[in-house]
């Protein structure tokens, strides 16, 4: 059984040779199908019950990765745990039986830049999880749980056990593909850099472009601040938000407040401090009516 979680010919650092580069400062791919098994298993063992509030899932991720980064880094112990501190600081949350497809993608670029492709994987992984998520979500979590959950439901309530067992078929076909689906995952990633070849500059740019953009609206669509403010000037009322700052800015304040938060984490300040801090901000501007 410590095979199923763990690489039969797994290596420590001094016993493991340190990578080479290729003429054109890329590395030759070293991951097998039966690597990625073993972290679309990990992946299972862990999904969920590690979860950070700063990074999501990440945590999973990372455990699930382990022993790829191991065996792609081999005795090459400071860049192992450079790549280790990236899959932790990513943030990632992905509808779990599709999240193997993303994170294969990203070790599939990963084995071939090494740490040149961390960037480019962390964009992949944020500019995706989102739409990914919206594909997993319709055709397994919610098709499956409408239908078969009103076959089986029915059938239970006339005395027949068979929509019972079609429901655990369901979920043991679902287990069986996500014990490969990193695999899958890593063959798309593999095609679409051996796709793009000497042009892989522009697979970082999009990435980037693709992962700011998602970061962008999920700040404008999930922060949301408000102020009931408002000018006076005999009869006539001037709401500060509704008349200037969207006249302005649209969710002018919920900007200002992510940019602020990220300029306290690259200061290093600890995300316990800053979500204590934003819970006592907001508590006395609300108490004294400066916000909604």
């Amino acid at each position: 059984m410590s095979n199923f979680f763990k690489p039969a010919d797994f290596k420590d650092f001094d016993e493991a040779p340190v990578p080479q580069p290729l003429p054109d400062g890329s590395y030759e791919p070293v991951l097998t199908k039966d690597d990625l098994k073993i972290c679309s298993r990990r992946m299972w063992l862990m999904d969920t019950v590690s979860y950070a509030y700063a990074t999501q899932n990440a945590p999973c991720a990372a455990f699930a990765a382990y022993y790829a980064l191991r065996k792609i880094y081999g005795g090459d112990k400071e860049a192992f745990h450079t790549a280790m501190l990236n899959q932790l600081d990513c943030v990632f949350n992905a509808t779990p039986p599709v999240s193997g497809l993303l994170l294969g993608a990203g070790l599939a670029i990963e084995d071939k830049g090494h740490l040149a492709g961390m960037e480019a994987e962390n964009d992949l992984k944020v500019g995706l999880m989102g739409p990914l998520s919206g594909i997993g979500d319709v055709f397994i979590w919610i098709l499956p749980m409408t239908i078969l959950g009103s076959i089986a439901g029915y059938m239970a309530m006339e005395g027949n056990p068979v929509g019972i067992l079609l429901w655990m078929a369901l979920w043991m076909a679902i287990l069986a593909w996500r014990w490969q689906n990193y695999a899958q995952g890593y063959a798309a990633g593999a095609q679409l850099i051996t796709g793009l070849a000497d042009r892989i500059s522009i697979l970082t740019d999009a990435a980037s472009i693709l992962g700011l953009t998602v970061v962008g609206s999920l700040i404008f669509s999930a922060v949301k601040i408000s102020t009931p403010l408002a000018f006076h000037f005999g009869e006539i009322s001037l709401g500060v938000q509704e008349g200037v700052l969207d006249a302005i800015f649209p969710n002018l304040l919920g900007v200002i407040t992510a940019f602020v938060v990220y300029r306290l984490i690259k200061k290093g300040v600890k995300l316990n401090w800053i979500i204590l801090g934003i819970i006592v901000v907001s508590c006395i501007c609300s108490a004294f009516g400066i916000l909604a």
